[in-house]
């Protein structure tokens, strides 16, 4: 087993098991600030809240452990991708139980009253520019041949275009609209962390192209500068989730 090989290994089993913490923890959250699937259903419906939180959360253990697992046998783009498409699913799994759930219990008594007023969308076009961007990078930098044309590495940056679509999701109003007082701020948060993410994609295959022949020391920096993107971009989806008053 060489360096990178165990680099990985150990980037694998600390963040799926920070996976399965998180994972544990929204599972069995009994709404307490912060913890849990939050949207608009989730918010004024309790029975959304646990069954989304239990879909979401058996979600997440699952994809920490895949994350584990395939460590040992994956290269690190396409544990990337695992985690990616693990969480994506998760999401929209648990978004379309809530949905439902709500629904189910509005259909068993009076509607509530909705909010009367028009909720405007947050402008997160900077952030859109800004992820347009880092994936134009990483498609030129692959479409000219600077990086390798495997699969790993076009999955990679395939993951900007899927965090870019997310970003267009989450700040549409009907996602969150439920909310008795929508103000964009976990939209516009959202959108900040996404952009995070893919800057990071881009400067990895940047990396890739000035230092082919990267040294262990700069391969653990890369990891560490992974890592440390991945958690500030989870703490600034929660802040500007509980700043909405998801919580």
């Amino acid at each position: 087993m060489n360096g990178y090989e165990l680099l990985r290994i150990l980037y694998g089993l600390f963040l799926g098991i920070f996976l399965i913490i998180a994972g544990v923890l929204t599972f069995t959250s009994k709404g307490e600030p912060g913890i849990g699937f939050r949207i608009g259903y989730t918010y004024l419906s309790e029975r959304a809240r646990r069954k989304a939180n239990r879909v979401s959360g058996i979600g997440i253990v699952l994809t920490g452990i895949a994350l584990i697992v395939l460590s040992s046998f994956l290269p690190m783009p396409w544990l990337m991708a695992v985690v990616a498409l693990g969480l994506g699913v998760t999401v929209l799994l648990a978004y379309l139980v809530a949905k439902r759930e709500y629904e189910l219990e509005e259909l068993s008594k009076e509607a509530s009253e909705k909010p009367g007023r028009r909720i405007e969308p947050p402008r997160v076009g900077k952030y859109l520019i800004l992820q347009l961007m880092f994936a134009g990078v990483s498609f030129t930098l692959i479409l000219t041949g600077e990086v390798p044309r495997d699969p790993g590495i076009l999955l990679v940056a395939s993951i900007q275009l899927f965090l870019l679509a997310l970003t267009v999701l989450v700040s549409r109003p009907l996602v969150f609209q439920l909310a008795p007082k929508f103000k964009g701020k976990m939209a516009l948060g959202f959108a900040r962390a996404m952009t995070v993410v893919s800057a990071m994609v881009a400067l990895q295959l940047v990396v890739v192209v000035l230092k082919p022949g990267a040294s262990p020391l700069l391969l653990i920096l890369m990891l560490l500068v992974s890592l440390g993107a991945v958690f500030y971009a989870a703490f600034i989806a929660l802040t500007s989730a509980y700043e909405e008053g998801y919580y």
